[in-house]
């Protein structure tokens, strides 16, 4: 069996997002080395399919990475080994086995799903060609490291197998271009369009609609075409300040910092551990304890983290309104997106809706129900898209 796929890949520090052949993945990016399968009995493969990624266990054999098997993702959060995950300020993602390794085992678990849906049994065999829009940090972005990530994912076939019990699938995925791109910036794509090519349209504008008195009902993407806009992408491990006008990145405007959400966690995670009585726990463990309103220790969490997080979103408001100087002002819109927008809403949406005021801009802070996913859809896009197509048709012509 022989698949294409377009893969839109936002490899962030603590959660890893990616659009493959359509369909959102989200898991921890985490994963553990380990010498021997979970599961000793015979179990139905088929049982494993509808949520693999969540029981993830894959070999590698990759000229991109340490070979051996992992555990990836949740199932690697939830089984007490030695995790391998990216340190936050550290960690060039460039250099790393974690990202390869975590995206090789992503595109090979939605193939798996997608010939078990399609064959209604499991294949031996898989094949899988990509084309793939992934992104780098601004402040680790530059041609050469750019350039020696796609270098990783193109040179060479990788081959994954996905073990389902004691059933093996072996698939082989070859990258047919991989374009990588400073983060933030490709998320003016999926501000315009859907992934039909549609001006988009829908609940991720209405707060923005009904703040400026716009017909919400009529409102669509077509309003960002020509706009210039700040984008302010908050993550894990940094937060990137890009400047985009119409489908353009502006690079002299090139500039992020490391402030995040993680910097806030590790701050606040010794003070977590004690409340809860344990000597250590990973980063990842208290960012999903924050993210589910209904686990027993979130309260604890959630009171350990508000000092630490208001610490780091004034950083980040130094760094809003030192991009805002920069650009004389120049900006049409704040676009404010990201997993840790969400936690920071109530500290900076009241600060940047003044700034905005006082300046003549507006303000489009991203619902929490698309901020985290909006990297990878707009990568995506871009994956799907026209410029992509040109760069592809320019790397892949012969000499």
């Amino acid at each position: 069996m022989k698949y294409h796929f377009f893969v839109g890949n936002d490899n962030g520090n603590s959660e890893h997002d990616l659009l493959i052949d359509g369909r959102l993945v989200q898991q921890p990016n985490v994963n553990c080395t380990v010498d021997t399968l979970p599961w000793s009995e015979e179990q139905s493969p088929e049982s494993f399919i509808k949520n693999l990624q969540e029981q993830l266990v894959v070999t590698v054999d990759s000229p991109a990475a340490r070979p051996g098997m992992y555990y990836i993702g949740k199932f690697a959060l939830e089984s007490g080994e030695i995790l391998d995950n990216l340190q936050i300020g550290i960690d060039l993602k460039s250099d790393m086995d974690l990202p390869i390794v975590n995206t090789l085992a992503q595109i090979a678990a939605v193939a798996v799903q997608k010939a078990y849906e399609e064959e209604k049994k499991l294949p031996d065999a898989i094949e899988v060609d990509a084309d793939m829009a992934a992104a780098l940090p601004v402040t680790q972005h530059s041609d050469e490291n750019a350039a020696k990530f796609e270098k990783r994912y193109m040179n060479g076939t990788h081959h994954v197998t996905v073990h389902l019990g004691i059933h093996r699938v072996s698939v082989k995925i070859a990258f047919v271009y991989t374009k990588v791109v400073p983060e933030a910036t490709s998320v003016i794509f999926t501000l315009q369009k859907d992934a039909e090519g549609s001006w988009r349209s829908g609940d991720i504008f209405k707060d923005f609609a009904e703040a400026y008195e716009l017909d919400a009902k009529k409102f669509n993407g077509s309003y960002f075409k020509d706009k210039r806009i700040l984008h302010v992408d908050i993550g894990d491990g940094s937060t990137e300040y890009p400047i985009t006008e119409g489908n353009k990145f502006l690079r002299q405007f090139v500039h992020g910092s490391h402030h995040g959400v993680g910097y806030a966690l590790e701050d606040a995670l010794a003070d977590f551990n004690k409340l809860i009585k344990l000597p250590d726990s990973p980063r990842q463990f208290f960012s999903d304890v924050i993210k589910n309103a209904k686990h027993k220790y979130h309260a604890r969490a959630i009171k350990t983290l508000k000092r630490p997080l208001e610490t780091q979103g004034r950083q980040i408001m130094q760094h809003v309104q030192r991009q805002l100087t920069r650009a004389r002002n120049e900006i049409d819109v704040i676009c404010v997106y990201g997993g840790g927008s969400i936690l920071m809403r109530s500290f900076l949406y009241p600060q940047l809706k003044q700034i905005c005021e006082e300046r003549e801009m507006k303000l489009l802070y991203i619902p929490a129900e698309y901020a985290v996913q909006l990297n990878a859809m707009g990568l995506d896009a871009f994956a799907r898209g026209k410029i992509f197509e040109a760069l592809k048709s320019k790397a892949v012509q012969p000499v």
